[in-house]
């Protein structure tokens, strides 16, 4: 089914709306999202999982607004979440606690109380600090809560530094001999029910091997673990899966996604065995749902360089100034086959404020607009008001229709929340 091409008359479309159409009716810069495209990338996932005792688990940072968050529970997932506001939104959402995960190295004790007292699905540990924190929350409610310790596999992800997560080096997990320590004394407590193992080795990943040399080192751990009378009832496998960001035009086939190509992998060591399987996605669910839409306000030309200057910037979509992140970015109308090179970028008063750099684009002109793709994860979620900029609008496709999903903000929205 197409998702994001050109019609007859080469406007971008998204689904079955004309982008130009939308720039008509909402300014920009804004974010818009597939509805069918979240289905359809929950569908492959769910696809993946045969005969399996599955619970996959959307994780919320990636893009935490309610009305995805009520498409992706419509799908039976389960959610990821890292914080106390997470946790308030997936509930408010409607997802039901015995589907809710709780990840991440620094939870308060008012989150984990919060947590314990909902009755999630379990607290993955990540140190032994935050396990004596957990036991003392866990007695003093006279609650029992199901744990699982995150254990950091020291395996190298192949991605990016700041977004791999399974090396020694980084502050997620402990150690194997650390974990064995953990849930032997976890198994001493009469709250706390040590019955998970977690891993999550970074994101944006787009091979299988990381993946299978984690599944060996669970394996061993398990069987270590089961030897020593400590049954180990589910494994969360974390998440990571990426996405293609310089594919996402597809014309008549959907892009090619890595859930299809390493899921099925990393489940099937597991379809024997009577033990449930999580697994943790954000960026592959929602990633390519979203486009961020913007307009060109100039074009300066300098010795060097062409710049294009648009209305979007860094503070709404920070990943190619934190990652130096690639995203396709298409012209609303494709007019002609010619193009020049050009750097993308905003209007924040940061050099690091572009969307790409040195991109061979058709001729643009002042008053065009561009649309930046694979921007549904880690866009919305990790914007700022900085240099007092806005939090730009959301909106949702349905079919052919567009539903406004989040107003924005305005500068005398941000202005009232300061005592003057």
């Amino acid at each position: 089914m197409k998702y994001l091409y050109y019609n007859s008359e080469d406007y971008l479309c998204f689904e079955k709306v004309d982008l130009s159409s939308t720039v008509a009716t909402y300014p920009t810069p804004f974010y818009i999202y597939s509805a069918e495209e979240i289905r359809r990338n929950c569908k492959d996932v769910l696809s993946c999982s045969g005969s399996l005792d599955f619970l996959p688990c959307y994780a919320l940072k990636a893009n935490y607004n309610p009305s995805l968050l009520k498409i992706i529970k419509q799908m039976n997932f389960g959610t990821d979440v890292v914080s106390g506001g997470e946790l308030f939104f997936a509930l408010k959402s409607g997802i039901p606690p015995e589907k809710i995960v709780f990840a991440g190295v620094g939870k308060s004790k008012d989150e984990i109380s919060r947590a314990v007292n909902e009755g999630i699905y379990s607290i993955n540990i990540e140190s032994k600090s935050e396990l004596d924190q957990v036991m003392t929350v866990a007695n003093k409610l006279q609650k029992k809560i199901v744990i699982a310790i995150r254990v950091n596999p020291d395996i190298d992800a192949k991605t990016h530094p700041y977004i791999s997560t399974g090396l020694h080096s980084s502050k997620f997990g402990v150690t194997r001999d650390m974990a064995l320590q953990l849930y032997r004394q976890a198994s001493q407590s009469s709250y706390i029910e040590p019955s998970g193992i977690h891993v999550h080795i970074g994101s944006q990943i787009e091979t299988i091997e990381p993946y299978l040399a984690t599944v060996k080192f669970l394996k061993a751990l398990i069987t270590q673990l089961e030897d020593e009378g400590i049954p180990i009832r589910y494994i969360d496998l974390g998440g990571g899966i990426g996405i293609d960001y310089q594919h996402q035009l597809n014309g008549n086939e959907k892009p090619n996604t890595y859930i299809k190509k390493i899921l099925p992998g990393l489940l099937k060591p597991f379809k024997n065995e009577k033990r449930k399987v999580l697994i943790e996605l954000g960026r592959s669910i929602v990633g390519s749902a979203g486009l961020l839409i913007t307009k060109i306000l100039y074009v300066k030309e300098t010795p060097h360089k062409k710049f294009i200057i648009v209305d979007s910037a860094m503070n709404n979509l920070i990943r190619p100034s934190l990652y130096n992140a690639y995203h396709q970015i298409l012209p609303l109308n494709h007019k002609e086959n010619l193009t020049e090179v050009v750097d993308i970028v905003g209007p924040v008063c940061e050099t690091s404020d572009f969307f790409a750099k040195d991109r061979s684009l058709p001729v643009l002109n002042e008053g065009d607009y561009l649309a930046i793709t694979g921007a549904g994860a880690y866009g919305q979620a990790l914007s700022s008001n900085y240099n007092l900029r806005p939090m730009i609008a959301e909106y949702l496709v349905e079919d052919n229709r567009v539903q406004t999903i989040f107003k924005g903000e305005s500068i005398e929205t941000i202005a009232s929340k300061y005592k003057t």
